[in-house]
């Protein structure tokens, strides 16, 4: 559980969630300037409305969105749920906005960084802006050489703090892959999706709740 750690500076200890959006750079490169903002802006949308787990929106930045939380963190069950269902509503929404023709953007994807450490805020003509090494951090780790565009980054200092559930002690399904590896002082564990495969699960248990 996340514990203030100076109220006068109003300083917490809580998590950074960043999904972000692969492929954004071709795509803003690549795609009309009037249909892509509407596509980009219908795409975020989506990812809003699927949170589920009531993270508090810090920012919008472009390519994605700054959510934070503090207090009980959830489990990494719920965090791969909660990625999953970010990911599922994302690509039906760009499946609806394409009319089913994926091809015209098809590095289009979702990622997902989860970090834990000590955030701050500050207020800046009204707006309540994030502060502090956790956040340039989980936004350094935006950048990295991992082999996909579908996947959830979570660093050693989130696991760490998840008393119940270790990383090597879920099972995963057969549509993740699980790795670790770390970027200058930060260590971390990735899981990559294999879209096709979830997609595929999505449709058989929707088949078996509503056989005909």
């Amino acid at each position: 559980m996340a514990r203030t750690l100076n109220k006068k500076n109003e300083e917490h200890l809580g998590m950074v969630f960043i999904p972000d959006i692969s492929g954004f750079t071709k795509f803003v490169h690549h795609f009309d300037i009037r249909l892509g903002k509407e596509i980009i802006s219908e795409l975020l949308s989506t990812i809003l409305n699927a949170n589920i787990l009531n993270l508090k929106v810090s920012e919008i930045e472009g390519d994605a969105i700054l959510f934070y939380r503090y207090g009980i963190l959830p489990t990494l069950k719920d965090l791969m749920n909660q990625y999953e269902l970010m990911l599922i509503a994302f690509k039906k929404k760009l499946y609806e906005l394409t009319g089913g023709r994926l091809f015209l953007i098809p590095d289009l994807s979702l990622k997902l960084i989860v970090h834990y450490g000590v955030i701050t805020e500050y207020k800046l003509y009204g707006f309540r802006k994030l502060y502090g090494v956790a956040i340039v951090d989980a936004h350094n780790l935006l950048k990295n050489n991992i082999p996909c565009n579908t996947y959830i980054l979570i660093t050693n200092d989130f696991l760490h703090q998840l008393q119940s559930q270790k990383a090597n002690e879920i099972i995963l399904p057969e549509w993740v892959i699980q790795r670790t590896t770390k970027i200058g002082g930060l260590s971390f564990t990735y899981f990559l999706y294999d879209i096709e495969l979830l997609k595929g699960n999505v449709f058989h248990e929707r088949k078996n709740e509503n056989p005909d």
